[in-house]
């Protein structure tokens, strides 16, 4: 019997998202064939059908980038990294962002790639639960051995159920979301040495907390 191992998996992985991804692509091309045979009729169940379709392809896409990016690891610097995810996100999200930290780079144990799709889904998240004037305040320490990033917004915060459930795989309130997004965050933090936490923010909004490994000689 065939002994499973990591590498097993993620080649299991990678196969079983490109076998689906082609004939989601026939399938797409089919719809879009037929749709003008209808002249307009039933647009909202054809556009469901490309919304479900492009669902998909977002789920096997972000899965495919973890797989890829779980077969190099290295170190990154935490510090830079959210700097570039804070700017990108400033230049059109009309929020107040805010920045701490108490050194000036922060080398820790994960790939900058894996690193920057981390801050980005939990910033991204920040930006939606918020609308334009609310804060959005990251924080980089380093405690204990540990690199502790903590963002926090002043949005429309999160529900007891929602808090209980956020970051399950596949569970989602956003209409269109995966359920993905806070499912993989969870997993980098843990497979780089770390934890990610989920609370209120007192007065108001939410917290994440994430904890990563610090890379050897810091």
């Amino acid at each position: 019997m065939e002994k499973i191992t990591d590498e097993n998996q993620r080649e299991r992985a990678a196969f079983f998202a490109h076998e689906i991804k082609n004939p989601l692509a026939v399938l797409k091309a089919n719809v879009q064939l037929i749709e003008p045979d209808y002249n307009g009729e039933n647009k909202k169940s054809f556009m469901t059908i490309y919304e479900c379709i492009d669902n998909i392809n977002k789920l096997i896409s972000e899965n495919m980038d973890y797989i890829k990016s779980e077969t190099v690891r290295g170190g990154s610097d935490a510090v830079k990294i959210m700097k570039m995810v804070l700017r990108k996100y400033s230049v059109a999200g009309k929020r107040n962002f805010g920045f701490k930290t108490d050194r000036e780079t922060v080398p820790v144990r994960c790939e900058g790639k894996l690193l920057e799709s981390l801050f980005e889904n939990l910033i991204k998240n920040a930006v939606e639960a918020t609308k334009e004037g609310d804060e959005i305040n990251a924080e980089i320490r380093v405690r204990r051995g540990k690199a502790v990033i903590k963002i926090s917004d002043t949005g429309c915060g999160i529900s007891d159920t929602e808090l209980a459930r956020v970051s399950d795989l596949f569970y989602t309130t956003k209409k269109g979301g995966s359920g993905v997004g806070l499912f993989m965050c969870r997993r980098i933090a843990e497979q780089n040495g770390g934890r990610l936490k989920i609370e209120k923010n007192r007065p108001k909004g939410t917290k994440v907390t994430v904890e990563l490994g610090l890379k050897s000689g810091v």
